[in-house]
C-alpha cells in the first residue's frame, strides 16, 4: 500500500508561505511611530480654518545620518523636508481642512489660518541590509520631530498646540529569524522576512510621523469641541496602547 507523504508537508509550505506574506502586508517593517509631550497653549481657536498652512519643518543638518555627505546630502534633506510637508498636507486635507505648502519666502497670511511648522530633531536612516538580513531592530532607522501649530488669526501668531513625535521601523525579524530545519521552509520564509523588512524606512516613518501628527490635532480639535467624536483621529501616544480606528494604508516608495 502506497502512502503519500508529500501532501503534509505541502500543506506546511502552503501554510508558512501565506503567514509570511500576511506578516509582510502587516508589518511592512513593524515601524511605529509615536506622539508625546502634547501641551495645549494659550486660548484654543473657536473654528476650524478656512486653511491650515505647512512649513516645510527646519532641518539642522547635524541631525541627520544618512548615507549621503555634502551636495548628497543637502538634496537628500531638502527632498525630504519637502516629503514630509506634503505627507502633512495631505493627511490635515484629508481629516481637518483644506491645507497648503507655505513657501519659506512668503509671509505668513493673517485670517482664520493655522500654521503648522517644526524641526527634525533626530533622522536616522539606518541600515536596510541589516534590517533584511537580521531585524530585531539592528539597521533600525529613527526619526523625531518637534511640532508647532499657529493661530494666524491673531496678532502676533502664536502657537496653541506643541508636541513632539517619534518612532522608527526596524524591528520585525530579518531573513535569520525565519531560521526552520527544513530548508524549502528556510528559505520561504527568510525570502518573506527579508521582503517585509526591506520595505521599512524613512518613507514609512515620515508618512506615519505625518499621520500622527494629524491625529493630535484632530484630537485636540474635538476636545475643544471644533469637530464631532467621530471624525476624530486618535493619536497613539508614548507609553501608551494604540486606539482603535480606521487604519490608514501606505505603500512605501523605493529609495528612502
Amino acid at each position: 500500500m502506497q502512502h503519500n507523504h508529500q501532501q503534509p508537508f505541502s500543506k506546511q509550505f502552503f501554510s508558512v508561505l501565506v503567514l509570511g506574506l500576511l506578516l509582510t502586508l502587516f508589518a511592512s517593517g513593524c515601524a511605529s511611530v509615536s506622539v508625546g509631550n502634547i501641551t495645549a497653549k494659550g486660548t484654543p481657536p473657536k473654528k476650524l480654518p478656512l486653511k491650515i498652512y505647512v512649513r516645510e519643518f527646519s532641518a539642522p543638518i547635524e541631525n541627520f545620518r544618512v548615507d549621503r555627505s555634502k551636495n548628497d546630502l543637502e538634496a537628500f534633506i531638502k527632498n525630504e523636508r519637502k516629503a514630509l510637508a506634503q505627507n502633512l498636507v495631505q493627511q490635515l486635507s484629508k481629516y481637518l481642512a483644506p491645507a497648503e505648502i507655505l513657501p519659506e519666502d512668503e509671509k505668513m497670511p493673517r485670517g482664520n489660518y493655522w500654521l503648522v511648522k517644526g524641526e527634525y530633531e533626530r533622522a536616522n536612516q539606518g541600515s536596510r541590509l541589516l534590517r533584511a538580513l537580521i531585524g530585531f531592530g539592528a539597521g533600525g532607522t529613527k526619526l523625531e520631530t518637534s511640532v508647532r501649530v499657529m493661530n494666524l488669526s491673531v496678532k502676533p501668531p502664536t502657537p496653541f498646540l506643541t508636541l513632539m513625535s517619534t518612532g522608527g521601523s526596524g524591528m520585525a525579524p530579518g531573513a535569520v529569524g525565519a531560521f526552520s530545519p527544513a530548508a524549502p521552509l528556510f528559505v520561504t520564509g527568510a525570502v518573506v522576512n527579508a521582503s517585509g523588512a526591506s520595505l521599512s524606512g524613512l518613507s514609512i516613518d515620515r508618512n506615519r510621523t505625518a499621520r500622527e501628527i494629524t491625529a493630535a490635532l484632530s484630537e485636540y480639535c474635538f476636545l475643544n469641541h471644533l469637530i464631532t467624536e467621530r471624525r476624530t483621529r486618535r493619536p497613539k501616544k508614548l507609553g501608551l496602547l494604540p486606539p482603535f480606528q480606521r487604519p490608514d494604508f501606505f505603500i512605501p516608495k523605493k529609495g528612502l
